[in-house]
């Protein structure tokens, strides 16, 4: 048995060019229309899930209403927390503190932000996501409304990539309001792997609806 997993990054928030993880900006007018290019071209779902965070829930709630599709609000799905340097502009971070900004960026499992969450808690955290996801929904079609940070982990997981070094965040591009495809195989056991369907799709350009 499988499950499609369909995780959407949210479109663009007001607050850009920002170490954004749980600062609430909400969407832009160009973020909505995105999500509404994004949405119209998934096909039919089962599930609609997202995070808690505006940027994310927002939309979630209109589309959920909008359709009658079943939600959930999860608190799991959510961004990594990047603790003092939440929501603060990159080029703010860069100039205050340019040695533990470049440690950061090159080494973030050892050198996380000041009072921000451990790499290895935000890994754990979005691999139980998934794993109640599959268990509550076999064999469905399900889409996650959540962000970057989230996506990055999951792929890196998928394709084995190291995820306590800067890899996942640097090998490849996870857009807004774009699209990557997991398909969960998994039996009555519980016991599960997933499958890198697409990565990144940007499917608010794309002229048909998704297989």
């Amino acid at each position: 048995m499988n499950t499609e997993v369909l995780l959407v990054r949210h479109g663009e928030p007001v607050l850009k060019n920002a170490l954004l993880g749980s600062t609430d900006s909400p969407l832009s007018d160009l973020g909505w229309q995105q999500l509404e290019n994004t949405f119209a071209n998934l096909g039919e779902f089962d599930q609609l899930i997202a995070s808690p965070l505006s940027r994310c829930a927002s939309f979630a709630q209109h589309f959920a209403s909008e359709y009658n599709v079943p939600l959930l609000i999860e608190e799991q799905w959510r961004e990594c927390h990047f603790g003092d340097w939440d929501g603060r502009r990159y080029q703010e971070l860069h100039q205050r503190h340019p040695e533990a900004v470049s440690e950061f960026f090159n080494d973030p499992a050892r050198f996380p932000p000041p009072n921000g969450e451990v790499l290895t808690e935000f890994n754990q955290r979005v691999d139980q996501a998934l794993s109640q996801l599959v268990k509550r929904n076999p064999g469905k079609r399900v889409v996650v409304l959540t962000h970057a940070g989230v996506i990055r982990s999951l792929v890196g997981a998928c394709l084995g990539m190291s995820r306590l070094s800067n890899a996942v965040f640097q090998k490849f591009s996870v857009d807004y309001a774009s699209v990557t495809h997991l398909s969960i195989f998994h039996d009555e056991s519980q016991r599960w792997f997933s499958q890198l369907v697409k990565l990144n799709q940007t499917t608010h350009l794309a002229e048909s609806p998704l297989p």
